[in-house]
This record gives C-alpha cells, structure tokens and sequence, in this order.
C-alpha cells in the first residue's frame, strides 16, 4: 500500500515538474493567418515587424498611422519596397 502512495506521488510530481517547464518556452507574440492583399501607401505605414520564424506563414505586420496593424506577404514586391522606405526614413 505504501509503495502504491509513493509511486502515485512521485508520478504527480513528475507530471507537474513538466508542467512548469513548458510553461517557460518563449514562443512568438504575434502570428498573421491571412495577409493583406492591396498595397498599402507607404506614408501612412508607421513602423513594421517581422514575425518570429515560429509563426507558420512568414509575414510583416505593419502598425499604420491609426494604430492598428496589418499583415502582408514578406515575398510581395510591394511590402519589399514599403519596408524599404521606411528604413530610409530613420
């Protein structure tokens, strides 16, 4: 019986010990699912990012002059050239 106790406690404690590990991993914060299709004019784009290499599609958010964000394809020649201009201007 008491073999039977220890085996139980030592396997939960197992189990948390794995537990609290994974929750340490650092994974990416921001993932894009969709991309945006049209072009977007580059003096009303603020600043871009470029997802974490875990995000399963690649992509730039771009953070546009009313806050919010928009992701498009790292391949379009046209968020080539915007991230282009951008870096220009710092």
């Amino acid at each position: 019986m008491f073999s039977r106790s220890l085996l139980l406690v030592l396997l939960v404690l197992v189990c948390l010990q794995s537990f609290t590990s994974a929750q340490g991993v650092q994974g990416p914060n921001q993932c894009c699912f969709s991309y945006q299709q049209s072009p977007i004019p580059a003096n009303i784009i603020t600043a871009y990012k470029v997802t974490h290499m875990r995000c399963k599609n690649p992509a730039v958010i771009f953070t546009l002059n009313n806050g919010k964000k928009a992701c498009a394809n790292p391949e379009d020649e046209w968020v080539k050239n915007n991230m282009e201009q951008i870096n220009e201007r710092v």
